[in-house]
């Protein structure tokens, strides 16, 4: 199983726009799937025009039912999201987070197996994690968790005062994120944070990791957000390029049943 989540604590976004590309820089064979699972509500029908049904609503109704635990349970929520000549399978959320705040808590339900299939790297984009999020217990069965921030003082603040707590909830890695912004380097920041939580650390020194800043792309951002058509070499624009190489180097904790090396997906694209 394969299950990486996204998630930022307080400030600039993002989670949506990165976990698509992670999704689509993923290789096929993982048979990557991007879940909304955003207590807020989802983006993704509205940004690139997809339909209301099936959405995570109609998943975790599967997830109740004989295909609970396999990676049957997506075609009851999937549909496909295509950028230029490549297609994705989504599984949307509807506007507002009502409909998500009330879905989340069977997919997160201990036992439950649907957002974690042996043969498919599932991409959970989990929005703003504040205290109370239902999007929570996703944290503490992701093989990765990716939280995103910018390199800025009072960004980083609040992620350090839940630092603890992200640490204690992640059984595989904890990956911060950085993003464009901000005047630290990813060795500063990885210095500053490491201090709060030298305690937990000294059992795993490998469970955190600091990486980035991703790069400042506005056309890829424009092309993952459906305002911008993408161009024929849209996979090399660098935002998508960075992410193709931070999955490439999480690529052991991201293993599926069915899964080639990452690094070799870039060759088999040219």
């Amino acid at each position: 199983m394969a299950l990486l989540t996204i998630t930022y604590v307080k400030g600039h976004g993002g989670a949506t726009t990165t976990a698509l590309a992670a999704a689509l820089a993923a290789p096929a064979q993982a048979r990557p799937v991007l879940v909304e699972c955003d207590p807020s509500g989802g983006d993704l029908m509205h940004r690139h025009r997809l339909t209301a049904r099936p959405s995570v609503v109609d998943l975790a109704a599967a997830a109740r039912g004989p295909k609970a635990g396999t990676s049957e349970v997506f075609t009851a929520g999937a549909q496909q999201l295509h950028v230029r000549d490549q297609a994705v399978e989504v599984v949307v959320a509807p506007a507002g987070g009502a409909q998500t705040r009330a879905a989340l808590p069977e997919l997160t339900r201990p036992g439950q197996a649907a957002l974690n299939p042996p043969d498919r790297l599932v991409v959970a984009d989990c929005g703003r994690l504040d205290a109370g999020s239902p999007a929570r217990p996703l944290l503490a069965a992701s093989d990765v968790v990716m939280v995103l921030a910018r390199p800025r003082a009072d960004e980083l603040a609040h992620l350090r005062e839940q630092l603890a707590d992200l640490v204690d909830l992640t059984v595989g890695r904890l990956v911060v994120a950085l993003t464009p912004g901000g005047a630290y380097s990813a060795n500063e920041v990885a210095d500053w944070l490491t201090r709060y939580v030298a305690d937990e650390l000294a059992r795993d020194p490998e469970l955190l990791m600091v990486t980035g800043p991703l790069p400042h792309d506005r056309r890829a951002a424009g092309v993952l957000d459906g305002d911008l058509a993408p161009g024929r070499r849209w996979r090399r624009l660098p935002l998508l390029v960075a992410v193709d190489r931070l999955l490439g180097d999480l690529a052991p904790l991201l293993r599926t049943a069915a899964r080639q090396d990452p690094r070799s997906r870039t060759e088999a694209r040219r």
